[in-house]
């Protein structure tokens, strides 16, 4: 079984790069959705993050507040830190049980695409076999989270808080496009799960 990590800056397309290659065949995680389950009512997660950052992150119900913990963490870069230390690698534990199981159970030649937006800021590159890099131009990612309704204030935080795509090109082992149309975008995620298919197979 082949795992591949699937990354990109905000605003660059890598859920609508993830869901394509869903649809080519791949199985696919989402970090943010392990995140999200890690962070419900009651949770170890939960209760490590509001002793970091202060009960005012949780929910009535005693879960995280996404909401309020990115109003958070994107204004003061020493509780991003303390998140990120308490999150990734209980993201990590948890994605590395759910691929044990689909050893199990996947037929020889699957391939996992773990969507992940920080795969190289949190250095976790070593727990993929390969990792893809969608990237785009800034002006068409801020365009694309304004249109979102996104505010200018927000898109700074969250740009100016993950690599640039120059920094992050030299490490990845695929990049993929996505400054154009969709078009565009499902002929390069074709052509990547061409070589993902390829690699799985020599796996």
């Amino acid at each position: 079984m082949l795992h591949a990590g699937l990354t990109g800056g905000v605003g660059s397309g890598k859920s609508a790069a993830a869901a394509e290659f869903a649809r080519l065949g791949a199985i696919v995680l989402d970090a943010d959705a392990i995140a999200r389950e890690l962070l419900g009512a009651g949770s170890q997660a939960a209760a490590a993050v509001s002793e970091a950052l202060g009960p005012a992150v949780l929910d009535p119900r005693g879960g995280v507040n996404r909401a309020a913990l990115a109003r958070l963490i994107f204004a003061d870069e020493a509780a991003r830190l303390k998140l990120d230390g308490i999150l990734h690698p209980m993201i990590v534990a948890r994605r590395r049980q759910i691929l044990d199981g689909l050893r199990r159970s996947s037929p020889p030649g699957a391939c996992v695409v773990t969507e992940a937006a920080l795969i190289f800021e949190a250095g976790t590159r070593g727990e993929f076999d390969c990792v893809m890099l969608v990237v785009a131009p800034e002006p068409v990612r801020r365009a694309r989270l304004a249109a979102r309704g996104w505010a200018a204030d927000e898109i700074e935080a969250r740009i100016g808080s993950q690599w640039s795509d120059a920094r992050k090109r030299p490490l990845a082992d695929y990049v993929i496009e996505n400054g154009g149309g969709f078009e565009e975008l499902r002929a390069h995620v074709a052509e990547v799960w061409s070589a993902l298919k390829e690699r799985a197979k020599r796996d």
